[in-house]
Order: structure tokens, then sequence, then C-alpha cells
């Protein structure tokens, strides 16, 4: 697994996002750690990308069952950054 793969990740869940940017601050807020993870990877910061990424799987540990498919996504994203941080 690579940078570019975790990136693609990223990418593909802000793209899930955004449709739902109306429905409230949660998800415009999503969108912003997704950003700012994305700069993180970007610029190696790896072991803050991968606190970063810890949290937000966290935050959506409660909506596994409702968006499973992003879920999946940014448990990959943490698995790729765990051996890269």
């Amino acid at each position: 697994m690579s940078t570019e793969e975790a990136l693609r990740l990223i990418a593909e869940s802000k793209q899930f996002l955004e449709p739902y940017r109306m429905y409230g601050p949660m998800i415009a807020d999503g969108i912003s750690q997704l950003e700012r993870l994305e700069r993180l990877v970007k610029e190696r910061e790896n072991a803050e990308a991968y606190r970063s990424i810890c949290g937000m799987c966290e935050q959506i540990s409660a909506y596994r069952s409702f968006v499973p498919e992003l879920a999946i996504k940014l448990d990959r994203v943490r698995d790729i950054l765990s051996h890269s941080s």
C-alpha cells in the first residue's frame, strides 16, 4: 500500500461526502478534516496524519452502518498510514 493509494482513498471519501454538505456542519467538518489529512499526507507528516485518521475513524464509528463504504476507505487509509508513521 502506498501514499498514492491513501491520497486516492482520501479524494474518493471527499467526493462521497461533498453531495451531503448541505446536511449540516458535521459533513462540512468531515470534508475539512479530509482536506487537512490530505495535506498532511502530501507533506509527509506521517505521525500527525496517522493521529488524524485514527481520530476520524473513531468519530465515524457510530455511523459505520450508515456509511460502510466511507468507513472502509478510512480504515484502509489508517492501515496505510500505520505502516508509514
